[in-house]
C-alpha cells in the first residue's frame, strides 16, 4: 500500500513511514476580535511542544498585513512521537482552549525534508526513486569520469585505500561545492 508523504493523513498509517521526521503546519482562521487571545494560546501551544519529547521544535508565523491565516509549524523526530503529542491530554486541553476562537483549521503534515522547503503553490510533485537515481548519477558520472582521466593517473604510485579516500574525497567536495549549487540554481529556475 502507498502511503502519502504529505498532506492530511492518518497518523494511525506513520509507524510504516514513522523513520523520518515529520512537520506538522496547522493554518488556522481566527474569529475577528480574538487575535490577541489566539496568540497567548498559540504561545501556550508553543512552549508545551517544546517539552514534549521528540519535538525538534515548534513555532508561530503571523499573517501578512492584509490577514489570513495564523499557522503553527513543529517538527517530531518521527511519526510514533507525533502520534503520542496528538494523543495526549496536553494536547486534548489545549484544543478545548482554542473552540472558542478558532473558526476554521487545516492540517498539513510532511514525512521528510523535501516538501518543506516549497510553497504549496510551486510545489512539484516528487519524482520517483528510480528518476532521482537517475538524475543524480548523470551529475556524478562526468565528475568521476573527470577524478578518472585527471587525478586517478597522478595518484597511482599510492595504495588502492588511500587512492580511494582521495578520490572520494575529491568527487564528495567537487558535488557539495560545484555541482550542487548548480543543481540548486537550475532548480530554482524549473530547468531541471
Amino acid at each position: 500500500m502507498s502511503l502519502p508523504l504529505s498532506g492530511s493523513f492518518d497518523t494511525s498509517q506513520l509507524p510504516r513511514i514513522a523513520a523520518d521526521p515529520v512537520t506538522v503546519t496547522v493554518a488556522r482562521r481566527v474569529t475577528p476580535g480574538h487575535e490577541a487571545q489566539y496568540l497567548r494560546w498559540a504561545d501556550q501551544v508553543v512552549a508545551t511542544l517544546r517539552t514534549v519529547h521528540g519535538c525538534l521544535g515548534a513555532g508561530v508565523l503571523h499573517p501578512g498585513p492584509d490577514g489570513g491565516e495564523h499557522q503553527i509549524v513543529f517538527r517530531f523526530i518521527d511519526g510514533v512521537h507525533l502520534r503520542k503529542w496528538e494523543r495526549s491530554p496536553e494536547r486534548e486541553a489545549l484544543m478545548a482552549q482554542a473552540k472558542g476562537f478558532v473558526l476554521t483549521e487545516r492540517i498539513q503534515r510532511t514525512v521528510g525534508v523535501e516538501a518543506w522547503f516549497e510553497l504549496p503553490e510551486r510545489a512539484e510533485p516528487k519524482r520517483s526513486f528510480w528518476h532521482r537515481v537517475v538524475t543524480d548519477v548523470l551529475w556524478v558520472y562526468p565528475v568521476a569520469i573527470i577524478s578518472s582521466l585527471f587525478i586517478a593517473p597522478r595518484l597511482a604510485r599510492l595504495s588502492v585505500e588511500v587512492r580511494v579516500v582521495i578520490s572520494t574525497l575529491l568527487i564528495t567536495v567537487v558535488m557539495r561545492m560545484a555541482v550542487g549549487p548548480l543543481r540548486s540554481r537550475l532548480r530554482a529556475r524549473r530547468t531541471l
